[in-house]
């Protein structure tokens, strides 16, 4: 960690001035070397790690009074454990690097919390160095060793602090696959756009020939400006100036794909195929198909009830994959078929359009490892109408 100030925060710089081996790293804060006594009376050197959440570039005070261990567990000079600050033993990659041991969790008497990370991380070495000196009394934190910052490389414009408070960052990390695409970016790709732009996926690639229009507004993420709607800006363009503001890697490609540039799908580790066009459906997947690319294809299903004047239908969720795709044809539909002529008439709600996205990447996100599948569906179809959701074609085993 650098020796310069860091403006307001919360303790990190006095760490730095008193000499402690300091660094900050994936949302956390490091403080290395420290001496402790292993239950064979040994002195060791461990680290102390903690969160170290920001905002807006602006640290945040500690979030709770808790830090990991890396080291072996730290006993008294005697070789008895340190028992009034043992919370949980459980070997973990806490982030890429990082393999932590135990979690210490203990606070002063009258304490609700510590207000900067320098009084936190400091009572918790003066429990473990205390027991060191009595075994050698030049033991020590305070090496006076500056570890240098390593530029990050990272796909965000700013730090995914949501996954380090929920303590997921190793969770997280398997979504950090190569390439995305998204085909289609209607009221569905839209929102497929809105959910993958949080995840460190390395490039995420938008496919789409229209303009952004002002019903294409209330029916996707956030709230378009009358301006914005008046130039007519291609919805590829428009999407991926709003989310790279979030998310490095996103890359517009403002037409439509054909027979003849179908070969701009090569090289993709994942595809979401948002299309309302059963032709089109039909040419995208049996190429996707021959590149045994894994993809997700979405559809929807509103009609109007003329009696009611009430909405009835479902959206649809497909997945397939180079060794599951013989179900495919079965569940989704390939031709110019009623159904696709309704989606095209607009009979389309924000909510359906939602919840139609957060299926489909539930579902890629259950394939690379975020979610626990239980059941390992290929296919699922909610109706609104009677709120159901059902799932078919199991597959046995599961997909590694």
């Amino acid at each position: 960690m650098s020796s310069k100030p860091t403006g307001l925060n919360f303790g990190l710089q006095n760490l730095l001035d008193e000499g402690f081996e300091v660094e900050v790293r994936q949302q956390h804060l490091l403080v290395h070397s420290v001496p402790y006594v292993t239950s064979d009376r040994e002195l060791r050197r461990g680290t102390l790690v903690c969160t170290f959440i920001e905002s807006a570039g602006t640290l945040l005070p500690p979030d709770n009074h808790q830090v990991w261990w890396t080291g072996q567990y730290p006993c008294f000079a005697s070789g008895a454990r340190i028992a009034h600050i043992e919370n949980e033993n459980n070997r973990q990659e806490l982030f890429r690097g990082c393999t932590i041991q135990h979690r210490f969790s203990n606070k002063p008497e009258g304490f609700s919390n510590f207000s900067d990370h320098y009084s936190k991380m400091v009572h918790y070495i003066t429990i473990l160095q205390d027991q060191a000196k009595a075994i050698d009394p030049n033991a020590d934190a305070r090496t006076g060793r500056v570890i240098e910052p390593v530029e990050g490389t990272s796909v965000f414009r700013y730090a995914d602090t949501a996954s380090a408070r929920a303590e997921i960052m190793m969770t997280s990390s398997r979504l950090g696959i190569g390439r995305v695409a998204i085909i289609g970016l209607g009221g569905t790709g839209s929102y497929v756009l809105d959910q993958v732009a949080k995840t460190p996926v390395s490039e995420i690639h938008l496919f789409d020939g229209d303009k952004f229009l002002q019903h294409n507004a209330f029916r996707s993420p956030g709230a378009a400006k009358l301006e914005d709607l008046a130039k007519l800006i291609p919805k590829s363009d428009y999407f991926q100036r709003i989310y790279d503001a979030m998310h490095r890697g996103i890359v517009s490609h403002p037409y439509y794909l054909t027979e003849l540039n179908l070969g701009e799908l090569t090289g993709f580790d994942f595809i979401f195929v948002c299309v309302d066009n059963g032709g089109t459906r039909s040419m995208l997947s049996q190429h996707i198909q021959s590149l045994s690319v894994p993809f997700v294809d979405v559809g929807m299903n509103i009609q109007l009830v003329p009696d009611s004047r009430k909405l009835i239908g479902t959206c649809r969720t497909t997945l397939n994959t180079p060794t599951q795709k013989d179900h495919f044809a079965q569940y989704v539909p390939m031709d110019e078929v009623e159904q696709d002529v309704l989606y095209r008439q607009n009979i389309q709600v924000a909510d359906m359009n939602a919840l139609n996205a957060q299926l489909a990447v539930m579902k890629w996100k259950q394939l690379f490892g975020f979610y626990a599948d239980d059941f390992n569906p290929h296919n699922m179809t909610f109706s609104v109408n009677s709120m159901s959701l059902t799932r078919d074609v199991l597959v046995s085993p599961p997909e590694p």
